[in-house]
């Protein structure tokens, strides 16, 4: 067994978001945290106006009042010998994720390399921020059917991606909502970390991001607008994202099944849906403007390069993204075609020299190869390290 699937099968019996603090080992100290989300301006009006038969009604998967999505724990992986205590690096998933397991050897590893705190903090109904039904293989497989029932056979549809499939392609705006919501939260996090209402953390601690997937896209929307000045000093490093939504393909069985993705997709890219940027919080209104700008500018890469160029050079060259070759979800040249704007952008493609996905680029499974991935986690997580202590 190798040093990955040690450390992952070891963070995995380790985790509990219940405790409020719990060593790892003689290197790193979990600490957990709770969070109240801002509630955004009449984000139930848009479910009160659907209309849902009782089918769907008893699964769940619209329910205005999921206390989860509002009042959650987070994580936050400290280094016992902390070399900095004025830096914060905050760790953002990609989408449909479920459970913190496979990011607990992330977090752990730039915790340990970089002395340098990391933060894993759920986008907004994701993880234990999403009913436990969503999770459930018997109570997902009724959605399964459901939609079967509906549609006929719908390609990549599973139980696994049911929840968010369903939600998607009944309601797409849920995707702008969680959008904004997260975004609040992440600034309302930073708020109070920059401030020193935190505390790990000093006043004047700047905020790094270690983005993977869609937590890249969520990213660029917080360094594009930078609200209330709060990430003048950070820098993001990107692993298999940082592409403009046009061209991610986000049909899989663990995200989305294709008629989900492409109803998605169909209102993103062509409908006027405007008016939900009145939906901010009131707190974010004075900066509302420019975090709607951001966000609708990286839906297509033809409004993300309308973005002056100097706006671009400013938030790119605080960015190092790596994509993969073999990506189907957001292909690394989907990736570089983004940020590489110019000769400075520090953005590449490469590939491993074993079997991968967008979902699991270091799988664990595979015994035969368990020493490549070893190498390629290792080679990613000392160059993310390296990356996030190099501030010349």
């Amino acid at each position: 067994m190798f040093i990955f699937q040690e450390l992952h099968i070891q963070l995995k019996k380790q985790f509990n978001l219940n405790e409020p603090v719990h060593p790892v080992d003689d290197n790193v100290v979990i600490h957990t945290f709770p969070f109240e989300s801002k509630s955004l301006k009449d984000q139930s009006s848009v479910l009160l106006n659907s209309n849902f038969d009782d089918s769907i009604n008893s699964l769940d998967l619209f329910d205005i009042n999921n206390n989860k999505n509002q009042y959650f724990r987070y994580s936050v992986f400290e280094p016992v010998k902390r070399q900095d205590r004025n830096r914060a690096i905050l760790l953002l998933h990609g989408l449909n994720e479920r459970s913190w397991e496979k990011y607990l050897s992330w977090a752990y590893v730039l915790a340990l390399e970089t002395g340098i705190p990391v933060i894993l903090f759920p986008l907004a109904n994701h993880i234990n921020r999403s009913p436990i039904s969503w999770s459930v293989p018997r109570q997902m497989i009724k959605v399964v059917g459901l939609r079967e029932k509906s549609y006929g056979k719908i390609r990549n549809s599973t139980f696994v991606n049911a929840a968010l499939s369903e939600r998607m392609d009944l309601v797409p705006e849920l995707f702008v909502y969680s959008g904004i919501q997260s975004v609040a939260d992440l600034v309302t996090l930073s708020q109070q970390i920059i401030r020193g209402k935190h505390p790990l953390f000093n006043a004047g601690t700047a905020v790094d991001f270690f983005s993977y997937s869609i937590g890249a896209f969520v990213t660029e929307v917080l360094l594009l607008s930078n609200p209330f000045n709060l990430y003048d000093d950070s820098r993001a490093f990107f692993f298999c994202g940082g592409s403009t939504f046009d061209q991610m393909d986000g049909r899989s069985r663990t995200i989305l099944d294709d008629r989900a993705f492409e109803r998605l997709k169909t209102f993103l890219l062509q409908t006027d849906f405007s008016a939900l940027k009145r939906k901010f919080p009131g707190f974010l209104m004075p900066v509302g403007e420019m975090i709607w700008d951001a966000f609708t500018s990286v839906i297509s890469l033809e409004r993300f390069r309308k973005k002056p160029v100097k706006t671009l050079q400013r938030v790119i060259q605080n960015i190092k993204a790596i994509g993969l070759k073999k990506d189907l979800v957001i292909p690394g040249e989907a990736i570089y075609k983004t940020l590489k704007i110019d000769p400075k952008s520090n953005v590449r493609v490469i590939d491993f020299d074993f079997s991968y996905s967008h979902e699991a680029p270091f799988p664990i499974a595979n015994n035969a190869v368990s020493w490549k991935v070893d190498r390629s986690f290792k080679n990613i997580f000392n160059e993310a390290s390296g990356y996030f202590l190099d501030r010349s």
